[in-house]
């Protein structure tokens, strides 16, 4: 049985939804294997402008790790590996040189919550709810910690988070930084396709340096990024999108984006 679908449209842009609707979309090992089996095949394909990340229904977007699986781990390397599957999401969302989108409506906590934030648009129904649970069952978030740590910059809000088990509304997480936007429920898809389709718009090359450069900015001191920055913005309007898209300005038409 399939945990995670994909759904695909004409514009290039793919929805992967986890499929375990009446387990609140936790995630076990055959969910996280299937995860990236997808993402691989996604992020390799060139017709993919935009990667969206949901889970099926309304009542949650992932509830996290599914705990009787846990409970059946019975060596140190079946627990690494089942935990290992997190990571490796997360690793392959912030590497995607597409953009990524998670549309979360519903809970989404622990792994689910990690996995929300680690995309690079997070868009929450007013309705959602946020958090890092763990420590009431005696486990610890601290692999999903990473992005959220990322997302928030913030030692003192991390330590709130993942050391009290609350649970934050979607109006909270984006004060946090955790959340990108916030729209009412009703929304949520017309604000999440509408973002996917402006994303599909831009130009593949232009967003895969831009996302990189980015990313690699928050890893390096001030100088470092600096010059890092410099060059990567003459690489970027050296590419034959920036000379299309710059012709296509004065020429008042619509450019035609080659991805290179």
């Amino acid at each position: 049985m399939e945990n995670v679908k994909i759904e695909r449209t004409g514009n290039g842009i793919a929805t992967l939804v986890i499929d375990r609707e009446s387990k609140r979309n936790a995630l076990n090992r055959a969910t996280l294997d299937e995860l990236c089996d997808h993402l691989d095949l996604l992020t390799a394909d060139e017709g993919v402008r935009v990667i969206i990340l949901r889970g099926a229904g309304d009542q949650a977007f992932c509830a996290g790790a599914d705990l009787r699986e846990v409970l059946k781990c019975e060596t140190l390397a079946e627990s690494r590996a089942h935990f290992d599957g997190v990571r490796r999401v997360i690793v392959r969302l912030q590497n995607a040189p597409q953009p990524t989108i998670s549309r979360v409506a519903g809970f989404a906590l622990a792994g689910g919550c990690g996995l929300a934030v680690a995309t690079d648009f997070t868009i929450a129904g007013e309705g959602a709810v946020f958090g890092l649970p763990e420590i009431n069952l005696g486990l610890l978030p601290l692999i999903v910690s990473e992005p959220i740590y990322r997302a928030v910059g913030s030692r003192k809000v991390l330590l709130d988070l993942a050391l009290t088990g609350r649970r934050v509304q979607a109006s909270e997480a984006h004060q946090l930084g955790m959340v990108t936007r916030v729209v009412p429920d009703g929304e949520l898809d017309a604000e999440v396709s509408s973002l996917a389709d402006q994303l599909a718009g831009q130009s593949p090359a232009a967003l895969r340096m831009g996302k990189e450069a980015l990313y690699t900015m928050c890893e390096l001191d001030d100088h470092a990024a600096m010059k890092y920055l410099r060059e990567m913005t003459v690489i970027a309007a050296r590419s034959d999108d920036a000379t299309e898209g710059i012709e296509a300005f004065f020429a008042k038409r619509q450019p035609v984006w080659k991805g290179r």
